[in-house]
């Protein structure tokens, strides 16, 4: 039997595996492939951490069939705390983010490394960036924070020396939705449309814009979302603030010695947590974005909808599926932001002058 497994940002084509109604049985190669634990004699390790897996008789991880070793890829993930939501009827799994792999951020302010293509198909990786100061800001056709894709290219002329900026645009739409916006603004920093939201994932980001500063250690230096270049006005709407870009040229100039620079344990404390149930948001979200590039609409809507119940506080799901209907989308938008009555649609930026 074939299968297909979304996991870590990738989509990956699972040739063969082991019949079985609950679980997902696949070779050691795949194994590795989708969940980056590597098969060793003393179990499945990733860094420092092992796992235990018997491997010499058959068990609820591992059997052996016609002399081929099998991993329980499903039950693995139950033991390692890893979310899956699975369409059986169409063999489509969706593996959430692996707990393991996030505690140096959860914890200690350690930026999560990445691996995206950016428009012109080359490989960004967070890692290789080492030694600059790095800005990564997300944004979104559907919200007004697309104006200022070309406010950043204004600003990136300016300090871009000072560091580098990578710019995401959140959008499900592609390059369709988004190319055209950083086309106009005729960008030079690194753009890249981001079509499951990986970085969102990975920054625990519930809105747009957000930004995370990162330091030339690779720390997380401020995090924040409602991060726009300046105040804009759409009609009579008007949104967006003028305090986040002076903070941005502070830590710029003064680093490390910035009065906005958060410790370590500040930046844990800012980072928004999740429950179990958002970690299955995620996977159940992902899972809606294949079924969209498959052109399966009915099942993307059922997976937009259950995100959306897992998670009613993360705007980016309920946005995103609300941009495939632009004409319920703003109304749509206008009852929830309503609906929240004295809580702030953004959290506080945390910054005053």
């Amino acid at each position: 039997m074939a299968d297909t497994v979304i996991a870590n940002g990738n989509v990956f084509k699972i040739e063969s595996t082991l019949a079985d109604v609950n679980d997902l049985w696949i070779s050691a190669d795949d194994f590795t492939r989708i969940n980056g634990f590597v098969l060793k004699p003393e179990g499945a390790c990733y860094e420092s951490i092992c796992i235990p897996i018997r491997q010499d008789d058959d068990n609820d991880l591992h059997v052996t069939r016609d002399d081929k070793h099998w991993f329980n890829a499903t039950e693995f993930a139950k033991r390692i705390q890893q979310p899956v939501v699975a369409d059986r009827e169409s063999g489509v799994w969706s593996f959430g983010m692996v707990p393991a792999a996030r505690e140096s951020f959860l914890e200690s302010a350690e930026a999560p490394d990445f691996e995206l293509k950016d428009r012109q198909g080359n490989i960004v990786r967070l890692s290789d960036l080492r030694g600059k100061k790095v800005i990564v800001t997300t944004w979104a056709s559907w919200c007004g924070c697309r104006l200022d894709v070309p406010e950043w290219q204004a600003f990136y002329e300016e300090h871009g020396e000072d560091f580098e900026l990578i710019s995401v645009a959140e959008d499900t739409g592609g390059e369709a939705a988004a190319g055209q916006i950083f086309d106009d603004a005729d960008v030079s920093y690194t753009a890249i449309i981001d079509e499951d939201h990986t970085i969102s994932s990975l920054f625990n980001f519930v809105n747009v814009p957000s930004a995370v500063w990162i330091d030339e250690e690779g720390r997380v230096a401020r995090i924040n979302e409602g991060t726009y270049v300046s105040k804009h006005k759409i009609g009579t709407f008007e949104f967006g603030t003028d305090k986040y870009i002076p903070a941005v040229e502070d830590w710029l100039k003064n680093g490390e010695k910035s009065e906005y620079v958060w410790s370590p344990e500040e930046v844990s404390e800012q980072i928004i947590p999740r429950t179990d149930g958002e970690d299955l948001a995620d996977a159940t979200f992902k899972l809606a974005v294949y079924f969209h590039s498959q052109g399966d609409e009915e099942r993307a809507n059922k997976y937009w909808e259950q995100a959306q119940k897992l998670s009613p506080d993360n705007w980016n799901y309920h946005r995103q599926d609300w941009s495939f209907t632009p004409d319920e989308a703003i109304p749509n938008w206008a009852r929830k932001v309503q609906s929240l009555g004295d809580k702030p649609y953004y959290r506080p930026l945390g910054i005053n002058h």
